[in-house]
């Protein structure tokens, strides 16, 4: 175990990955060495945090901060943010922010009446929301809904599970 005063994750997940996660978590880590904070700061990568639609993302324990969309330009600044114990609200993901804000609403109304509905009225309804079908994709990849196949009797259906009425409280 490392001890040090600060512990930031680097989601290298797939989807993370693609969005240069890899190239994020290298900078970071040469900043951190080039300023010579590596004994206060450590870098690490982690499977994911479940927000790879919005990554690369970032959690840094113990200010129980989440940075989204980060990118290599960022680095800098989000070191120095660290080193003056301060943070990066431009990157902050908090419950306020659009990104959460938007899967907050969309989750709160899917599971009203019901947790699930036909496809079609999901895939509208997260259109509603600003979400598009590469997100509802990766939310069911992510375990955040379920898609139940169409069979001669019954619809396509998408449920919200348990997952994410935990996650969002709804």
């Amino acid at each position: 175990m490392y001890w040090t005063t600060k512990h930031v994750l680097v989601c290298n997940a797939s989807h993370c990955t693609q969005k240069g996660a890899n190239d994020v978590a290298m900078q970071l880590r040469r900043e951190v060495l080039k300023r010579g904070l590596d004994d206060s700061i450590f870098v690490n990568t982690c499977g994911t945090i479940d927000l790879c639609d919005i990554g690369p993302n970032i959690v840094v324990y113990p200010d129980n901060v989440i940075y989204s969309g980060v990118t290599k330009n960022d680095v800098k600044a989000l070191v120095d943010a660290l080193v003056e114990d301060e943070t990066l609200d431009r990157l902050k993901l908090d419950p306020q922010t659009p990104a959460e804000a938007n899967r907050h609403a969309f989750y709160a109304e899917a599971v009203h009446p019901e947790p699930s509905r036909p496809a079609p009225e999901a895939v509208a309804l997260a259109a509603k929301h600003g979400l598009d079908d590469a997100w509802l994709a990766e939310q069911q990849r992510r375990g955040f809904i379920a898609r139940k196949p169409a069979t001669d009797e019954t619809p396509e259906t998408i449920s919200v599970t348990k997952k994410a009425r935990a996650r969002y409280g709804v």
